[in-house]
């Protein structure tokens, strides 16, 4: 009976003290790690997360860029990271789901290495063109492409992005040759684009909106259901005859594998909070996004529905990475 009663005293000890480490955290800085570089749709998100999280907790939160193999890099530092509730990862859809067949091998696995934490938002996909790039429709744009093999540039913003796979059924669907030309994220695309070293690109709504208002970037069509109410005039792929290219980019925030469940769900619920204020919500408008809201739970689910569902895609486009 001793014995019984010695354990389960251990037991209620280790109890309150997880509660009160929960309570007390966070006691020093914590990292959100960033996949990209800075400027794209990732970086923009953790930075405003790293800022309502700082408010809240009284700690910094220090968004830390680690760019490189269309995500995987970054990733990869943030599952081997101690699981203490010190570093996170915000990441996109690219390196959690879409992009990991098709490389041979990936230094971690989704679903083993991290904790889901929480979705953030998904958004709208438009391809854009540079203003030098003459065709100013999808149909001149295929026509081009068709009387050109090979020489129309399309940027990437990340290597197995949800964007690389749009570009990929674009090409299977018209039959076109397309030069596909990949970055390290949108920030770097879009300056190129600018400047008309590459003719079009795949690329979130939040990264080249601004661009489009100002005529700098011409929008051609966008990957959603319906237009977005942010460019009426522009159509959607549906409407163009192409309903595959039909896709929402996310971001979500996890944890290394093993973080402390009571950190977990407190940055969840801080999370969901924040996608609810209205100032949040304003932003995402905004920038195109939409906000996602999930458990930890159903954050797990809809990353395992995913990587179904993409490795799907990239069986039938044939789609690599030599």
């Amino acid at each position: 009976m001793n014995i019984l009663v010695r354990a389960s005293a251990l037991l209620a000890a280790l109890l309150l003290a997880t509660a009160a480490y929960a309570q007390a955290y966070p006691t020093k800085p914590v990292k959100i790690i960033v996949p990209f570089p800075p400027g794209g749709t990732t970086d923009i998100l953790a930075r405003v997360m790293a800022e309502r999280f700082q408010s809240v907790f009284g700690q910094q939160f220090l968004v830390e860029n680690r760019s490189g193999a269309g995500g995987v890099i970054g990733t990869a530092i943030a599952a081997k990271a101690a699981p203490d509730g010190y570093t996170f990862l915000l990441s996109s859809s690219a390196p959690l789901a879409v992009g990991l067949k098709l490389y041979k091998t990936i230094p971690y696995d989704v679903l083993r290495d991290f904790a889901p934490v929480a979705m953030i938002a998904d958004v709208t996909v438009l391809l854009v063109s540079s203003p030098s790039f003459k065709p100013q429709t999808v149909k001149e744009v295929i026509a081009y492409a068709k009387a050109n093999p090979g020489k129309l540039n399309a940027g990437l913003p990340a290597v197995g992005s949800m964007q690389h796979m749009l570009m990929e059924l674009f090409r299977l669907r018209t039959g076109t040759s397309i030069n596909m030309i990949p970055y390290k994220g949108s920030g770097p695309v879009v300056v190129d684009l600018l400047a008309g070293v590459v003719d079009t690109d795949f690329d979130n709504l939040p990264a080249v909106i601004e661009y489009v208002k100002a005529n700098r970037l011409r929008a051609l069509a966008v990957a959603s259901e319906k237009r977005s109410e942010l460019l009426p005039d522009t159509p959607t792929f549906v409407e163009l005859g192409l309903p595959d290219l039909v896709a929402a980019p996310w971001f979500a925030l996890v944890a290394p594998a093993g973080t402390p469940k009571e950190i977990v769900d407190r940055i969840n619920d801080e999370v969901n909070k924040t996608l609810r204020a209205p100032s949040m919500k304003a932003l995402l408008e905004k920038q195109g996004a939409n906000a996602v809201f999930s458990t930890p739970a159903e954050t797990r689910e809809y990353f395992r529905k995913e990587i179904d569902k993409w490795a799907k895609v990239v069986a039938e486009t044939g789609a690599k990475l030599e």
